[in-house]
């Protein structure tokens, strides 16, 4: 039996709305009314409207790569497609992973060059992102949403929001593997 890390503390202040987006679409898998993957669509589209923005999407890590698993978007602005894959060491994922970058970034643009990012980062904007790690403690991917142009005002507060969502995502996954999940809050148990 796997067994979860406490569910990332909610800020006080945080809406009813969006902590019930997060649970229902949860709840709508586990009644078996959709698919992992319909539910995992739609806890992000509940978090790109929450944080605002533009693209939001879970990756999982294969072999040295990242791939684009679920990807939520305005039609307008997408960069990117299912399945498509980049080396980690090419990715803001594997650079928050390890630190050298913070879960919330700005100005990526302000950042590229000295990170050594490549050209198809330039141009963009803000870009928030974390683990989804799994019951064992191994990280799935990650949860990340970025806008194409423009600085955002999230902050610290949003990182947290999206750590729930990331708990979320990995108790999804989990249990689409057939695995069997506790965790410590009953809520979302």
């Amino acid at each position: 039996m796997e067994t979860f890390p406490s569910t990332p503390q909610v800020p006080a202040d945080e809406s009813r709305e969006a902590r019930l987006g997060i649970i229902t679409a949860e709840a709508q898998f586990h009644s078996g009314e959709v698919s992992v993957d319909r539910a995992i669509g739609n806890l992000l589209v509940v978090v790109r409207e929450l944080l605002g923005l533009q693209v939001v999407f879970v990756s999982e890590f294969v072999d040295g790569r990242r791939v684009f698993r679920h990807i939520e978007s305005q039609s307008s602005v997408l960069r990117i497609r299912r399945g498509q894959s980049a080396p980690l060491e090419q990715t803001i994922c594997q650079r928050i992973l390890d630190g050298r970058l913070p879960n919330l970034i700005q100005s990526v643009t302000s950042v590229r060059e000295e990170q050594g990012l490549p050209a198809n980062f330039e141009g963009m904007g803000t870009h928030i992102g974390v683990p989804v790690r799994m019951a064992d403690g191994r990280v799935y991917g990650m949860l990340c949403g970025f806008n194409v142009e423009g600085e955002s005002d999230l902050d610290e507060r949003d990182v947290r929001r999206l750590e729930l969502a990331a708990s979320s995502a990995a108790r999804l996954l989990a249990r689409a593997d057939g695995r069997e999940v506790t965790t410590s809050d009953p809520a979302l148990a």
